[in-house]
């Protein structure tokens, strides 16, 4: 019980409610601030190093741990390890599947493993332009200026139209001044069809 004043001078006495205690999560006691810290330096590990399935196990235990900042990150990356395991546990097995990951790659900037996707899409189907054309950002912006010439080229070929799309295109803007891809783009420019 608590005594307390009222406006008019009188002391009353006002009866405090029992408010029973939060409970105790249970993960967050049965580990200590360093078993949480060593858990998480473990999965950064085994992130970093590409193992995504152990790391994700071990994300999952620290972020039950009672340092919050550690468990908000834990859990973050634990979401990250399954948006990777998602991404490699189905192989693409259709042209389109491999485009839509090799376009994926590039956003990553995985520029190696872009072209090699958006060549086995080619191979499953060799008359796509738009694959071409994913195919020749991937080689630009990896360097290979000669070669994203080709592709380009190639997909102009297939559609006219890639070429103004080229031109416009953010991605492309720091390729189309360069040779060969400047010609390829001036050519319509200077002899229109």
């Amino acid at each position: 019980m608590k005594k307390a004043a009222t406006q008019s001078g009188k002391t009353t006495t006002v009866k405090k409610k029992a408010v029973p205690p939060a409970p105790a999560e249970p993960s967050v006691a049965t580990l200590s601030q360093g078993e949480q810290n060593e858990l998480f330096s473990r999965a950064i590990a085994l992130f970093r190093k590409a193992g995504f399935a152990q790391a994700r196990e071990l994300f999952e235990k620290a972020a039950a741990g009672p340092m919050r900042e550690m468990a908000h990150a834990a859990r973050t990356h634990a979401r990250i390890c399954e948006q990777r395991l998602g991404l490699t546990a189905s192989a693409p097995s259709t042209a389109e599947d491999h485009y839509n990951l090799g376009v994926a790659l590039i956003n990553r900037r995985d520029l190696e493993l872009a072209e090699r996707h958006l060549r086995e899409a080619l191979k499953l189907e060799p008359a796509r332009d738009y694959i071409y054309y994913a195919l020749a950002l991937a080689q630009g912006l990896r360097g290979d200026l000669y070669g994203a010439g080709e592709s380009l080229k190639r997909a102009i070929e297939l559609e006219p139209r890639v070429r103004t799309q080229a031109r416009n295109d953010p991605d492309f803007a720091g390729l189309v001044h360069q040779p060969p891809l400047a010609t390829l783009l001036r050519a319509e420019k200077e002899h229109p069809a």
